[in-house]
Order: C-alpha cells, then structure tokens, then sequence
C-alpha cells in the first residue's frame, strides 16, 4: 500500500475519533506501521506529530461548536477529551491567541454586526426600490 494512502487513512480514522480517547499505538495499527516509522512518515507529510495533528484537530472542531452553539465550555473540553476546563483553555490560547470565552465572545459579537450590517444594507435596497417606484 502507497504510504500517502496510508498517511490519509490515518488522517480519516483521527477524524473520525476526534471525540474518543485515541493513542499513537492504535493510529499506527491502521497503518500497519510500528509506532516510530509511522510517527516519522506522519510528520514528513503532515508537517506535525501524530499527536500534536489530534491536538490541532480536536481545537479547531471545538473552535466550531464555540462559533456555532451555546453549549459550555467545559462540555467542549471534555467532549474533546481534555482532562479540564483549564487545559482546554491553555491550549486552545496558545493555537488561536485567545480565551475560548474570548473567542465565543467576537465572533458572536462579529457575528452580530454582519447581520445587523446586511440587515441595512438590505432595507436601504428596499427603501431606494420603494422611493423609485413612487
């Protein structure tokens, strides 16, 4: 089997585990390489360590569900499987700069202008098509 096919049968198994506690040991085994030579054909194709490409793909789902739901933060952690509310934090600010709080909080806020903006943008159309027609 070609090692990319591999390497992106790794990548679709890590995806679709995001929610589960997964380890190096059985992401290996779906590639029938021991540990170490699958850990270094990961890296020299994806950039990162096995684990390290689980970290960033559980963040960047969380990341969703915070721009996207009111669920709580801890859920997110947890669901993510970080062990708490505070190594979820650590982690998702050292990835995007900011609190997950902080984050949830601009985008609803950016969220919240574009609307508003489209919102009259749509009733100046409206209000210039109604003025035309008089």
């Amino acid at each position: 089997m070609d090692h990319k096919l591999q390497i992106q049968n790794s990548i679709d198994y890590i995806e679709k585990h995001l929610c589960e506690s997964i380890t190096l040991n059985e992401i290996a085994k779906q590639s029938h390489f021991s540990e170490f030579h699958f850990q270094r054909l990961f890296r020299k194709a994806v950039g990162v360590s096995v684990m390290e490409y689980v970290r960033k793909m559980r963040l960047s789902e969380a990341a969703k569900e915070l721009a996207e739901t009111d669920e709580k933060i801890t859920n997110i952690a947890f669901k993510y499987q970080f062990s708490s509310e505070e190594s979820f934090s650590r982690a998702f600010k050292r990835l995007y700069g900011s609190s997950p709080r902080d984050y949830r909080y601009t985008l609803g806020r950016y969220a919240d202008r574009r609307k508003t903006n489209a919102a009259k943008k749509g009733s100046n159309s409206i209000t210039t098509t109604l003025c035309r027609a008089a």
